[in-house]
């Protein structure tokens, strides 16, 4: 979806909250009261991201990603923009059922603005960031 076409009145009507988001017709709507936290969660963010992150930066797979975007009321660990693609990283805190839950909903308000989302786990990561990035390749190749 073009961020041309991501209207206040579209996102009303499919439940998410508009309030302090920022529209613009070159990027997604996004929340800038979360610049702070996101330039912190850059900064000292998780050993994961970092392994990862290792891998997507500098277009070692082609293309383009951005580590830590603001997108809506929520930060994407990793954003394509070419791809309409975020990566999520799922750590121990995504195991309970209310994270569950909220996983859901940021993924269902992801996917109405035209995103794809992948979701790894922190642990698989951890053992082998290669083989992860060889599976995130394929499913791109899929998209």
């Amino acid at each position: 979806m073009d961020p041309k076409e991501i209207t206040p009145t579209y996102l009303h009507q499919h439940g998410i909250k508009i309030t302090n988001l920022v529209f613009s017709s070159d990027h997604l709507p996004y929340n800038p009261n979360l610049k702070q936290y996101s330039r912190r969660l850059r900064k000292y963010g998780e050993l994961s991201e970092a392994l990862l992150w290792k891998h997507l930066r500098a277009k070692k797979t082609g293309y383009t990603f951005n580590r830590q975007k603001i997108i809506l009321n929520y930060i994407a660990d990793f954003y394509c923009k070419e791809l309409n693609l975020v990566i999520e990283i799922d750590g121990k805190s995504h195991f309970s059922e209310q994270s569950q839950e909220s996983d859901k909903e940021r993924d269902r308000q992801m996917e109405l603005i035209g995103l794809k989302i992948i979701r790894v786990a922190d642990k698989d990561i951890r053992k082998n960031a290669e083989h992860v990035v060889k599976c995130i390749m394929e499913s791109i190749s899929e998209i």
